[in-house]
């Protein structure tokens, strides 16, 4: 178990249809998720339903089938006789991951400001590149990555194509899960220019090419590894967090 639980460990989530099974099925799908995706509930981490459901607040049956629902998007293992275990990462799933943001960034990037007047893609580089600089000041990289996230995700609805968002969307799990773990290392961003201006502005600046793209996604791909091969878990098939380095 890594890091202090969310607020929402512990409580359970409320809404006005909450004696629905299926809305609270829902609830607790969200409630999990999250809690995944944040890495609140590290990779490989082993769970049961009674644990989730008595820390959760909910009953067995919203549970299973939010376990269930995450178990189909591969989020989490079914262990027989055991009750579950969060998808592990391991460095070849990392570097999948990274070979298929590869492919779609430019793809979104093009696609997303091919309509957009030089004016308004300015505005939003500025936007974004400030942003970035006030997470980098106040020493928040978990909030960079949420704002990364964010900024990708609108970039991919304004393409207009709803397979593309679906498949980003799908990539946007793991990506989160990945940086989110990368970033509890002290060194993490140190000894790298991931989330720097300069990156940005190749990125999503009137100069961008889909080089350029392919550039950053190469970057944050680079630092990620070099983050990840220095923890001694990596000698096996998956990444375990290192004692110590935990979500918050």
């Amino acid at each position: 178990m890594i890091g202090a639980r969310q607020r929402l460990w512990g409580q359970k989530m409320v809404t006005a249809n909450d004696g629905c099974p299926n809305s609270l099925a829902h609830d607790a799908y969200v409630a999990l998720r999250e809690l995944i995706v944040t890495c609140r509930l590290a990779p490989g981490e082993r769970i049961t339903e009674k644990r989730v459901a008595a820390e959760l607040g909910f009953g067995l049956t919203p549970v299973r089938r939010a376990l269930l629902r995450l178990n189909h998007e591969g989020l989490v293992r079914t262990l027989p006789r055991k009750g579950y275990q969060v998808a592990p990462l391991s460095i070849a799933s990392v570097n999948e991951l990274f070979q298929a943001w590869r492919i779609l960034a430019p793809a979104i990037v093009e696609l997303a400001f091919g309509d957009m007047t030089a004016q308004d893609a300015s505005r939003l580089v500025a936007k974004e590149r400030e942003k970035a600089r006030r997470a980098r000041e106040a020493s928040d990289d978990l909030v960079l990555v949420e704002q990364a996230s964010e900024l990708w995700m609108t970039l991919a609805e304004r393409t207009g194509n709803v397979r593309l968002l679906e498949m980003y969307m799908r990539l946007l799990v793991d990506l989160r899960r990945v940086f989110t773990l990368v970033l509890q290392d002290p060194v993490a961003l140190n000894a790298t220019k991931f989330g720097s201006e300069e990156l940005w502005a190749l990125m999503l600046g009137p100069g961008r090419t889909r080089e350029s793209i392919e550039q950053f996604i190469d970057v944050a791909h680079r630092a990620v590894l070099e983050i990840l091969l220095s923890w001694q878990s990596v000698a096996q098939a998956e990444v375990v967090v290192p004692a110590g380095k935990t979500a918050q």
